[in-house]
């Protein structure tokens, strides 16, 4: 009976020693939580990564996503896929509530139609006339903090910030100097942008981008507004020899948004790693590349013979007293709308 005793104390000490110390058995080795995070990020913009040597938005979510691998030591692995990889560019936002993928790089214009705050993420139309300007708006800590909570609230899904791939300007078949000469013309424009050059005196027409060449080359439409560096990417100053400043939006945007189940899940300090790194993609897209995009827009499209025309002080106002009934429409749209408008126009002035 001792014996017996002896062997079953033996036995059970040499069980535990075999759990804790030994190989374990594949049952323990399924409750071990997985080590580190591999994320999706769809971007809404193809490659390539760089616009005339300045990061674009697809270059802006790689290298995001390079920095944030480094600085975690692989821990935070974030993949990115171009345009329509897992999702087409209008089911992304859906994926992104659902938890499909963790991350979008993506266009607030997307998510309208249940976010009417996303009107205010390019800031005001002829609201800032350079974009470090507009910067100081759309990097402006409570400004963001109001559109997280909207995208939270209506969309489980954490905004970490807004950087700039572009002005964007009228790029006309005629030269721009007031706005009677936008009177009765026939303009490109889409969304937020077709109502302001409607209220400039303007027809819009909701063609495609890729269509605009040929209808610029054809006159079946007098211009359009578009990025003024795609004068030379897209040889758009080939058939549309002048661009108007001050733009009619200093930076347009692009969000880098997170799953809010995904983002939780993250230990503070890989938030607090992925925070800094788009924090500092904004900083340098309203302060390097987007001036550096406006020079080389002015001064390579002479090369095109394109002709950059800058609106006067006094007309420059004939265009923004024009937008301003579109603020304030847009203001009334929800309680952060009209919370968004009131900072907006605190940094860029008023009426």
């Amino acid at each position: 009976m001792a014996r017996r005793k002896i062997f079953g104390v033996i036995t059970g000490c040499a069980l535990v020693m075999f759990i804790f110390c030994g190989e374990v058995p594949s049952t323990f080795a399924q409750a071990k939580p997985a080590k580190g995070f591999t994320w999706k990020l769809q971007s809404a913009w193809p490659p390539p990564e760089k616009i005339m040597g300045y990061w674009g938005a697809f270059g802006q979510a790689s290298e995001i996503a390079r920095k944030v691998k480094e600085r975690t030591k692989g821990e935070l692995d974030i993949k990115l896929f171009p345009p329509g990889a897992l999702f087409k560019e209008l089911e992304t936002p859906d994926a992104l509530k659902r938890g499909a993928i963790e991350m979008a790089c993506s266009a607030g214009s997307y998510h309208l139609s249940i976010l009417p705050e996303v009107l205010f993420e390019w800031g005001l139309p002829y609201g800032a006339k350079t974009p470090d300007v507009a910067g100081k708006l759309l990097m402006n800590e409570e400004y963001l903090k109001i559109l997280r909570k909207a995208y939270a609230e209506k969309h489980n899904v954490q905004l970490l910030g807004l950087s700039s791939v572009s002005s964007y300007n009228y790029v006309t078949r005629f030269p721009v100097n007031t706005m009677e000469d936008l009177k009765g013309k026939k303009i490109r424009a889409l969304g937020v942008t077709a109502q302001v050059v409607k209220a400039h005196g303007a027809t819009p027409s909701m063609i495609t981008g890729a269509e605009q060449y040929m209808a610029l080359q054809r006159g079946t439409i007098d211009g359009t507004v578009y990025p003024p560096y795609a004068g030379i990417t897209y040889k758009i100053f080939e058939v549309a020899k002048f661009h108007s400043w001050p733009p009619i939006y200093s930076a347009v945007t692009v969000n880098h948004v997170v799953n809010l189940g995904a983002w939780n899940k993250l230990p503070k300090e890989y938030q607090e790693i992925l925070q800094d790194e788009v924090s500092k993609m904004a900083k340098y897209s309203f302060e390097v590349s987007g001036p550096a995009l406006e020079k080389i827009a002015t001064e390579e499209g002479k090369k095109m013979k394109a002709e950059a025309t800058f609106l006067s002080d006094g007309e420059y106002q004939k265009f923004r007293q024009a937008a301003v009934p579109l603020w304030e429409e847009w203001g009334k749209k929800s309680p952060y709308c009209g919370q968004l408008l009131t900072i907006a126009k605190g940094i860029y002035g008023g009426k």
